[in-house]
């Protein structure tokens, strides 16, 4: 389509998730989340490496870390997740190719926002195969990106 661009839109049924401690909707979350994890990111579609859009924000030497094939949201702010009878991850203004371990990652964030305590969202995290196999070095690396991303907003 020479010159077009198509967006179509569905009206989900829902309300925005809660994520906070105990909330019925985390098994939800993490079911969605479980599945986006298998999605590895189309190539003929131009969205941004993730090595490239957190490098300004990383310690030197450590963006590489970042890299991988999976599709990421890298918003799972509770307002970016409807539910229902089940999860559905909304709002996908930065889709990101990298390390499959980033959103769990940033769920992380979103789960301590939301009154978890950081060994209750790290141990959500642990769910995911790819946060549980995730290179010490690599998350030290996104936390220390995360610091400094939340410095500058």
């Amino acid at each position: 389509m020479a010159g077009w661009d198509l967006l179509g839109y569905e009206v989900l049924p829902g309300l925005h998730a809660d994520c906070s401690p105990g909330s019925p909707d985390l098994p939800l979350v993490a079911a969605a989340l479980a599945e986006l994890q298998e999605t590895t990111a189309p190539t003929d579609v131009p969205i941004k490496a993730a090595e490239q859009r957190w490098a300004a924000y990383a310690p030197p030497g450590t963006a590489a870390l970042f890299s991988g094939d999976t599709l990421l949201h890298t918003d799972l702010a509770p307002h970016n997740v409807l539910v229902d009878h089940r999860a559905h991850i909304i709002d996908w203004a930065w889709p990101t190719r990298g390390a499959a371990w980033i959103d769990p990652a940033i769920l992380i964030l979103r789960l301590l926002q939301t009154g978890h305590t950081l060994v209750e969202a790290d141990a959500f995290a642990r769910r995911f195969p790819s946060w549980r196999t995730a290179p010490a070095e690599a998350k030290e690396a996104f936390a220390a990106n995360a610091a400094a991303w939340q410095g500058k907003g």
